[in-house]
Protein backbone atom coordinates (compact mmCIF):
# COMPACT_ATOMS: atom_id res chain seq x y z
CA UNK A 1 0.00 0.00 0.00
CA UNK A 2 1.32 3.56 -0.73
CA UNK A 3 1.39 5.29 2.77
CA UNK A 4 1.75 8.57 0.71
CA UNK A 5 -1.86 8.38 -0.48
CA UNK A 6 -3.66 6.42 1.93
CA UNK A 7 -3.95 9.71 4.28
CA UNK A 8 -5.02 11.84 0.79
CA UNK A 9 -8.02 8.54 0.07
CA UNK A 10 -9.24 8.40 3.58
CA UNK A 11 -9.51 12.14 3.66
CA UNK A 12 -11.59 11.98 0.20
CA UNK A 13 -13.33 9.41 1.70
CA UNK A 14 -14.85 11.42 5.08
CA UNK A 15 -14.89 14.60 2.32
CA UNK A 16 -17.44 12.39 -0.23
CA UNK A 17 -19.21 10.65 3.46
CA UNK A 18 -19.71 14.23 4.86
CA UNK A 19 -21.02 15.78 1.58
CA UNK A 20 -23.50 12.98 0.67
CA UNK A 21 -25.10 13.68 4.08
CA UNK A 22 -25.18 17.41 3.32
CA UNK A 23 -26.69 16.38 -0.53
CA UNK A 24 -29.18 14.64 1.32
CA UNK A 25 -30.29 17.07 3.43
CA UNK A 26 -30.24 19.68 0.64
CA UNK A 27 -32.13 16.96 -1.67
CA UNK A 28 -34.95 16.60 1.51
CA UNK A 29 -35.31 20.89 1.73
CA UNK A 30 -35.78 20.63 -2.06
CA UNK A 31 -38.16 17.76 -1.77
CA UNK A 32 -40.04 19.78 0.63
CA UNK A 33 -40.03 23.55 -1.68
CA UNK A 34 -41.52 21.39 -4.56
CA UNK A 35 -44.18 19.66 -2.33
CA UNK A 36 -44.68 23.14 -1.49
CA UNK A 37 -45.05 24.26 -5.03
CA UNK A 38 -47.93 21.28 -5.94
CA UNK A 39 -49.35 22.22 -2.80
CA UNK A 40 -48.73 18.44 -1.47
CA UNK A 41 -47.71 17.44 1.78
CA UNK A 42 -44.01 15.92 1.43
CA UNK A 43 -45.31 12.37 2.03
CA UNK A 44 -47.23 12.56 -0.86
CA UNK A 45 -44.97 14.70 -3.01
CA UNK A 46 -42.67 11.91 -2.71
CA UNK A 47 -45.26 9.35 -3.70
CA UNK A 48 -45.85 10.96 -6.92
CA UNK A 49 -42.25 11.73 -7.73
CA UNK A 50 -41.31 7.85 -7.21
CA UNK A 51 -44.07 6.96 -9.73
CA UNK A 52 -43.22 9.67 -12.23
CA UNK A 53 -39.33 7.48 -11.68
CA UNK A 54 -40.39 4.12 -10.87
CA UNK A 55 -43.64 3.85 -13.22
CA UNK A 56 -46.74 2.43 -12.09
CA UNK A 57 -46.54 0.62 -8.77
CA UNK A 58 -49.49 -1.41 -6.15
CA UNK A 59 -50.27 0.64 -3.12
CA UNK A 60 -48.35 -2.67 -1.18
CA UNK A 61 -45.26 -1.39 -3.46
CA UNK A 62 -45.37 2.31 -2.83
CA UNK A 63 -45.82 1.75 0.86
CA UNK A 64 -42.51 -0.80 0.72
CA UNK A 65 -40.48 1.73 -0.92
CA UNK A 66 -41.53 4.30 1.24
CA UNK A 67 -42.03 2.76 4.14
CA UNK A 68 -45.80 3.54 5.45
CA UNK A 69 -48.76 1.75 6.19
CA UNK A 70 -50.70 0.17 3.95
CA UNK A 71 -53.66 2.09 5.40
CA UNK A 72 -51.36 5.33 5.17
CA UNK A 73 -50.90 4.92 1.62
CA UNK A 74 -55.00 4.06 0.55
CA UNK A 75 -55.56 7.64 1.93
CA UNK A 76 -52.27 9.17 0.42
CA UNK A 77 -53.33 7.44 -3.14
CA UNK A 78 -57.13 8.84 -2.41
CA UNK A 79 -55.51 12.45 -2.31
CA UNK A 80 -53.25 12.52 -5.47
CA UNK A 81 -56.22 10.86 -7.47
CA UNK A 82 -58.56 13.60 -6.15
CA UNK A 83 -55.74 15.85 -7.54
CA UNK A 84 -55.67 14.19 -11.09
CA UNK A 85 -51.99 13.60 -10.39
CA UNK A 86 -52.67 9.52 -10.32
CA UNK A 87 -54.91 6.98 -11.64
CA UNK A 88 -55.82 3.54 -10.52
CA UNK A 89 -55.84 0.83 -12.93
CA UNK A 90 -56.99 -2.66 -12.81
CA UNK A 91 -53.68 -5.26 -12.44
CA UNK A 92 -52.71 -7.06 -15.35
CA UNK A 93 -52.27 -10.22 -14.03
CA UNK A 94 -54.64 -10.09 -10.32
CA UNK A 95 -57.88 -8.04 -11.27
CA UNK A 96 -57.69 -7.98 -7.52
CA UNK A 97 -55.13 -5.71 -7.35
CA UNK A 98 -54.96 -2.40 -8.61
CA UNK A 99 -51.93 -0.48 -9.96
CA UNK A 100 -51.11 3.52 -9.95
CA UNK A 101 -49.58 5.32 -12.18
CA UNK A 102 -49.05 8.75 -13.02
CA UNK A 103 -52.19 10.66 -14.48
CA UNK A 104 -50.75 13.78 -15.73
CA UNK A 105 -47.55 16.38 -15.35
CA UNK A 106 -48.03 18.68 -12.81
CA UNK A 107 -49.02 22.18 -13.75
CA UNK A 108 -45.65 24.47 -13.25
CA UNK A 109 -46.42 26.28 -9.96
CA UNK A 110 -44.25 28.62 -8.24
CA UNK A 111 -42.17 26.07 -6.43
CA UNK A 112 -41.92 23.48 -9.41
CA UNK A 113 -38.54 22.18 -10.88
CA UNK A 114 -39.21 24.06 -13.97
CA UNK A 115 -40.08 27.47 -11.92
CA UNK A 116 -36.93 26.37 -10.05
CA UNK A 117 -34.60 26.31 -12.99
CA UNK A 118 -33.16 22.66 -11.69
CA UNK A 119 -32.51 21.38 -15.46
CA UNK A 120 -30.95 24.73 -15.90
CA UNK A 121 -28.61 25.03 -12.94
CA UNK A 122 -27.59 21.57 -13.11
CA UNK A 123 -26.71 21.88 -16.85
CA UNK A 124 -24.60 24.52 -16.12
CA UNK A 125 -23.30 23.17 -13.15
CA UNK A 126 -22.40 20.39 -15.05
CA UNK A 127 -20.01 21.79 -18.11
CA UNK A 128 -17.36 22.07 -15.98
CA UNK A 129 -16.78 18.64 -15.88
CA UNK A 130 -15.12 16.41 -19.51
CA UNK A 131 -17.19 13.78 -20.79
CA UNK A 132 -15.25 11.20 -18.84
CA UNK A 133 -15.76 13.29 -15.72
CA UNK A 134 -19.34 12.81 -16.32
CA UNK A 135 -19.37 9.38 -17.05
CA UNK A 136 -17.86 8.85 -13.41
CA UNK A 137 -20.40 10.67 -12.07
CA UNK A 138 -23.24 8.90 -13.71
CA UNK A 139 -21.38 5.40 -12.65
CA UNK A 140 -20.89 6.71 -8.87
CA UNK A 141 -24.67 8.02 -8.78
CA UNK A 142 -25.68 4.80 -10.23
CA UNK A 143 -23.79 2.58 -7.75
CA UNK A 144 -24.63 4.71 -4.74
CA UNK A 145 -28.82 5.14 -5.54
CA UNK A 146 -28.34 0.59 -5.90
CA UNK A 147 -26.30 0.60 -2.57
CA UNK A 148 -28.55 2.77 -1.01
CA UNK A 149 -31.83 0.86 -1.88
CA UNK A 150 -30.38 -2.46 -1.17
CA UNK A 151 -29.66 -1.24 2.44
CA UNK A 152 -33.06 -0.08 2.84
CA UNK A 153 -34.72 -2.95 1.76
CA UNK A 154 -33.04 -4.42 4.93
CA UNK A 155 -35.14 -3.56 7.21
Amino acid sequence: MDTSRSGSRERLYLDIQQDGQRLATGLVRLLHTMSLGLDLNPTDFQAYALLRIQGPMTPGEIAQWLRLATGSVTALIDRLEARGLVARDRHPDDRRKVIVRPATEPEPGPATGDQLGIAQAMLAMHERYSEAELEVIADWLHRVTQTLNELASRR
